[in-house]
């Protein structure tokens, strides 16, 4: 994720918190002649503008000006990062996190439970928001990425410790 894209979503969210970013974004990006045309350098400015004016689900003040201002400025291609983004400033504000969790197969809800505990405590949150990806090439074990931190407890990431451990061994 950008810079840009993090200060974009900043000023957003000091702006207005609770706009409904995510909702019109998917909106606009479910349409791809839409979404294609708003991206695009060929197609100008104020036509990108008219257009997100006409949008019957951008009503709000504030959100259409924050879309005509990233039409002007030619970001709009930024806009599922900005969403990314701004969706993390709502997490920090209520003091969560996301956590990306890969694994195997889907933990139960018991273990589950101990892990958001255990992050909390760790990183000083309130709360854990999880994505769960299944990843078979895992082996075993997960990988946990949270706040930039990368928990690797898989069997994979212990093969590949191995190996390199090993590497270094044999060179010296």
């Amino acid at each position: 994720m950008t810079e840009l894209a993090h200060r974009y979503a900043r000023a957003l969210y000091e702006s207005a918190p609770e706009v409904a970013l995510e909702t019109s974004a998917r909106q606009m990006q479910d349409q791809p002649e839409l979404w294609q045309a708003l991206c695009s350098p060929a197609v100008l400015p104020e036509e990108k503008q008219r257009v997100l004016g006409r949008l019957p689900f951008l009503k709000e003040g504030t959100l259409l000006r924050f879309y005509n201002l990233l039409a002007k400025n030619g970001r709009m291609a930024l806009l599922p990062e900005i969403v990314e983004a701004f969706s993390q400033c709502r997490l920090q504000a209520k003091g969560a996190a996301k956590c990306a969790l890969r694994c195997v197969q889907a933990p139960s809800q018991q273990t589950m439970e101990k892990l958001r505990r255990a992050l909390c405590r760790l990183h000083g949150k309130d709360d854990i928001q999880f994505e769960i990806q299944i990843d078979p090439q895992l082996l075993g074990g997960f990988t946990l990425e949270l706040e930039g931190v990368l928990y690797d407890k898989s069997v994979r990431g212990a093969l590949k410790e191995m190996r390199r451990y090993l590497e270094e061994r044999r060179m010296a």
